[in-house]
């Protein structure tokens, strides 16, 4: 039996409550009398673990002497929708737990910052390089790589929602380069970038060679943001096989003064665009 994911919704509910808390100076145990539970219960819900229902929170945002009415909807509806379960979650037999929270860090966010050292990201992937990057990975495939590369596809639906998350895409010039795939799946899936692009709502940068050492090079990450009520940052360091969030101010700042950095060092959209064309050509002349 696989361990239980903690969706986005419950970690920023949880955060919000544990803040309240703290700033009501009410105790864990003094909370979790408010809703007949234990203390361990109180933790498990400010770590975003566990949930409560509607006469719960009520009961703890009124402990907490939160009286702003439009305030507590949005913690209410907050709480509602933590419930709800996304297509990743009801594909389990298929979509490993760490998958399932990087969709809906992607599904719930309201900007995503990515920095991309090695592969072009997965939300633009097209489906042939996508075969191609799953294939590199040594077998056994899990799930098969037929599957794994419709679960991308499937992700990539985010684009063209109403409510999608503004993007900034930063990715090194290696990314550019790196054959995954024949020439002609390279040079489809550079010119695949250019269609994508569409700043400010989608903003693709690339840093070139040129530019030398930067901020990115020890190891690539995104960073999600999140709106009110309960808004916060959640960023997700690229990791070979563990799921590690970081969601605490003082661990977010390197990734976010990090992303300034890059996204300074990096040439302009339109410039990256040039650049992306230009190596597609390249790639067009080998196939």
């Amino acid at each position: 039996m696989g361990r239980p994911v903690t969706t986005v919704r419950r970690m920023r509910l949880g955060m919000e409550l544990r803040r309240l808390r703290e700033q009501a100076q009410v105790s864990q145990i003094n909370a979790a009398e408010a809703i007949d539970g234990s203390d361990a219960k109180t933790s498990r819900v400010e770590s975003g673990k566990t949930g409560l229902n509607r006469l719960e929170l009520t009961a703890l945002l009124d402990l907490y002497g939160v009286t702003d009415e439009r305030f507590r909807s949005g913690l209410l509806e907050l709480n509602r929708t933590s419930r709800q379960r996304g297509w990743w979650q009801q594909r389990s037999d298929i979509v490993n737990p760490q998958l399932q929270e990087l969709i809906e860090l992607e599904s719930t966010a309201s900007q995503i910052f990515e920095y991309e050292a090695i592969v072009i990201p997965g939300l633009f992937q097209t489906e042939e390089y996508a075969h191609a990057v799953i294939s590199g990975f040594p077998p056994p495939h899990n799930p098969p790589i037929g599957q794994a590369v419709q679960i991308r596809l499937e992700r990539q639906k985010l684009l063209e929602r109403d409510d999608a998350p503004r993007i900034i895409c930063i990715l090194d010039e290696a990314v550019l380069h790196r054959q995954v795939g024949t020439p002609k799946t390279m040079a489809a899936q550079l010119r695949a970038l250019k269609k994508v692009n569409n700043p400010p709502r989608l903003s693709i940068q690339v840093i070139p060679y040129t530019s030398g050492a930067h901020t990115g090079t020890d190891g690539s990450f995104r960073l999600f943001t999140y709106p009110a009520p309960a808004d916060m940052d959640i960023c997700f360091p690229e990791q070979k096989a563990s799921r590690v969030f970081i969601e605490e101010e003082t661990g977010l700042e390197p990734y976010r003064v990090a992303a300034e950095h890059l996204r300074t060092q990096a040439l302009s959209s339109p410039e990256s665009m040039r650049l992306i064309a230009g190596i597609a050509a390249e790639f067009d002349g080998k196939g």
